[in-house]
């Protein structure tokens, strides 16, 4: 019967293979990597020659049914892997893991390092409550939504991705924004070259511009915000045309109402909508 195991790889240090891995690497008939350059590296370490496929973020929508339908012809074992870590989680993965349980494939996972764990596990933070949301938005205005919905839900402790080249900039917004928070920014996790800054939010910032390397090595942070007042919830916001009503009972015209929706944000197809039924009902054109 065909089987496919989600093998987590080690997130830098090759010691971190584990018996339970090569296991389900030598099981396989055929493995279905992110890299398979990287996964070669791994294979090289067990001493092992598999046939391997690419599974990765642009060819996965196609791969996943394409390996279902051949792992059930050839009545295959496959072994799913990232280049790091576990598959599916901020990596590649789980349109495969869901096509398989689709088509009555048993899968079993492999459980492996893992940068969130790692990194929470060095923070010191109180763990017992906490979020991941992976790679936040790039686009400032995104990013600042993104972390005011975080700060609503009420999670103490949450732990993001980002990349090297955005590091500083994503740490000093959080210094801004929440300057009593605590971070713990690390990089290269289990490599030779690890680093983990931990402290305030500012005091972070400036450890890591101070560092002329920031821009090497891949980055997990966790941030406590639990000594963070409650946020308030945002005041619900009126729909366009009770908006512009407002603006008209305080002696704007329609079109200045309108204009005024369309400068606070209300989308153009919802202030073209209300001005037409606010024209209608005081017969205005």
């Amino acid at each position: 019967m065909p089987k496919l195991y989600v093998v987590a790889t080690p997130i830098g240090n090759l010691n971190d293979l584990t018996p339970r891995m090569r296991q389900a690497l030598e099981a396989a008939d055929l493995i279905a990597a992110e890299d398979t350059r990287v996964t070669m590296k791994l294979l090289n370490q067990f001493d092992l020659k598999k046939p391997m496929t690419s599974c990765h973020r642009h060819n996965e929508d196609a791969r996943a049914p394409q390996l279902v339908e051949r792992m059930l012809a050839e009545d295959l074992t496959v072994a799913l892997t990232c280049d790091a870590g576990t598959p599916g989680i901020s990596d590649p993965g789980h349109l495969l893991v869901r096509a398989c349980w689709a088509a009555g494939i048993p899968v079993e996972p492999v459980c492996g390092p893992s940068a969130v764990v790692t990194c929470l596990s060095a923070s010191g933070f109180d763990a017992r409550e906490f979020a991941f949301f992976g790679f936040l938005p790039r686009e400032k205005k995104a990013l600042e939504d993104k972390l005011d919905a975080i700060r609503r839900s009420g999670v103490p402790v949450f732990v993001l991705y980002e990349s090297p080249h955005r590091i500083v900039e994503l740490t000093r917004h959080i210094a801004e924004k929440w300057p009593e928070c605590l971070l713990c920014v690390c990089s290269d996790l289990t490599k030779r070259y690890e680093r983990i800054y931990r402290g305030p939010a500012p005091q972070v910032l400036s450890a890591l511009t101070a560092n002329p390397s920031v821009e090497k090595g891949e980055y997990c942070l966790a941030v406590d915000v639990s000594m963070l007042p409650p946020a308030e919830a945002p005041a619900p916001r009126v729909d366009a045309a009770a908006f512009m009503l407002a603006r008209i009972l305080d002696g704007a015209s329609l079109r200045e109402a309108a204009e005024a929706a369309a400068d606070d944000g209300y989308p153009r197809n919802e202030v073209y909508r209300a001005k037409l039924r606010i024209g209608e009902l005081f017969e205005e054109e």
